[in-house]
């Protein structure tokens, strides 16, 4: 896999260089407004955050996928930033009970962020694509699909849905 190999210039999995564009000061600050570690002693917002970002890079379809990969080795789940795998069960309860809110927070100063290094760099037409667009969120829980209902899940006996959310770019 990609994400497990270090490229030539820096000895960093692909996954880690990816979290490092996120800076760690914007990533507290919204994790200080939300309050979203309040009662967490272990699996924390960041934790959850490198899981999710493993999620999407890799397509897991399940918390199991997501656990099993992360855990492929000492070395990697020290490299990612994390002090251990999440479990399937932990995993499950922070995403039941963390407020979605620190996360879209994130995205926007995000946005803003990298917004202005691309106009720095003449490369405004990224951000106009997505001008007046929606992104969907979606919750990352799993229900199962009855495939004789959905026909494009043939391969599929689960989905990962449960609360969906909108972001409009202005």
């Amino acid at each position: 896999m990609g994400l497990y190999r270090r490229t030539k210039n820096n000895n960093k999995p692909l996954i880690r260089q990816v979290l490092d564009l996120v800076p760690r000061w914007m990533f507290n600050g919204c994790v200080k407004t939300h309050q979203s570690d309040k009662g967490c002693s272990k699996y924390r917002t960041h934790d959850q955050f490198v899981a999710l970002t493993f999620r999407q890079l890799n397509k897991c379809l399940t918390l199991s996928d997501i656990s099993t990969g992360i855990g492929i080795s000492k070395t990697f789940i020290h490299d990612i930033g994390l002090s251990q795998s999440p479990a399937r069960s932990t995993m499950s309860d922070g995403n039941k009970k963390r407020n979605y809110q620190v996360f879209e927070s994130l995205y926007n100063k995000l946005l803003s962020r990298y917004k202005r290094v691309l106009i720095r760099h003449g490369q405004t037409n990224v951000i106009e694509e997505i001008k007046d667009k929606s992104i969907k969120l979606i919750d990352s829980s799993t229900i199962s699909l009855c495939l004789s209902m959905f026909d494009w899940a043939k391969f599929t006996h689960s989905l990962f849905f449960s609360k969906v959310f909108v972001i409009r770019f202005a």
